[in-house]
């Protein structure tokens, strides 16, 4: 006779990206054990790689990881955490340098509780995908996918000297289309060299309103103020990225 199976609930959440509505189950056993060993190793690559791991195995609808933004994937893994461990995280925190805001010494470590089922990727203000760099030129920019955050922390750990050349890299590869008063010029219609030189002709103020879209775009983060019990200064925190929610 063969063994029962369990049936799983199926939740839902709504892409941030793209307005795409996905179906998923809780994460099992098998996805815990995946999980507690990226934890272990404390390594940011296996982390990402388990997160992955584990969307591909709970998603029920058909797509494509690698080619989700950071922030997406995320939110997915946020979410199935939500439903498969409960909402509330508990977080500890300390003083930085073991020093309060009032300069005093406080080692102390406290205990925070942080409801992530409320938490979903938002955009800073004055966040836009279309960038205006002339009166009649601009681009339209689209979200990095995961794949281009590995290769840029890989090169931020080894200290590259070609870290600029990565940047432009993924600037190239986030741009959807340029655009000229009507016209429109496609990135899959030209070249790498052709994207460089159209990046390359840019003053620092042009540059500066790209780079601007990397550090607005939706992300992770909560904004926390907790008081310390030991000495009572009240400190603020901002906790982003997903490491930070299972520190």
């Amino acid at each position: 006779m063969a063994l029962p199976v369990l049936n799983t609930p199926i939740h839902e959440l709504t892409l941030t990206s793209t307005g795409e509505t996905i179906k998923f189950r809780p994460f099992l056993v098998k996805e815990e054990k995946i999980l507690l060993m990226a934890l272990e190793s404390d390594n940011e690559n296996e982390m990402l790689g388990a997160m992955k791991q584990i969307i591909s195995n709970c998603v029920i609808n058909d797509i494509d990881i690698e080619k989700l933004p950071l922030f997406d994937v995320q939110y997915i893994f946020l979410q199935l955490r939500v439903q498969s461990v409960g909402e509330i995280s508990t977080l500890r925190f300390q003083h930085s340098d073991g020093t309060n805001s009032k300069g005093e010494e406080c080692s102390h470590v406290q205990n925070i509780e942080i409801n992530i089922g409320k938490i979903k990727p938002e955009a800073l203000d004055g966040h836009n995908r279309k960038i205006q760099l002339t009166d009649d030129v601009g681009v339209v920019m689209e979200y990095p996918r995961i794949d281009l955050y590995q290769k840029l922390s890989e090169l931020e750990k080894e200290k590259n000297p070609n870290m600029m050349d990565a940047v432009i890299d993924i600037f190239i590869d986030s741009i959807e289309m340029i655009y000229q008063k009507d016209e429109t010029f496609y990135k899959d219609d030209h070249s790498k060299e052709e994207l460089e030189e159209f990046l390359s002709s840019l003053n620092n103020e042009q540059f500066e309103k790209i780079r601007s879209f990397f550090g607005t775009m939706p992300y992770i983060r909560h904004y926390e103020e907790y008081t310390c019990d030991k000495c009572g200064c009240v400190e603020n925190i901002v906790i982003q990225g997903i490491e930070d929610f299972f520190a």
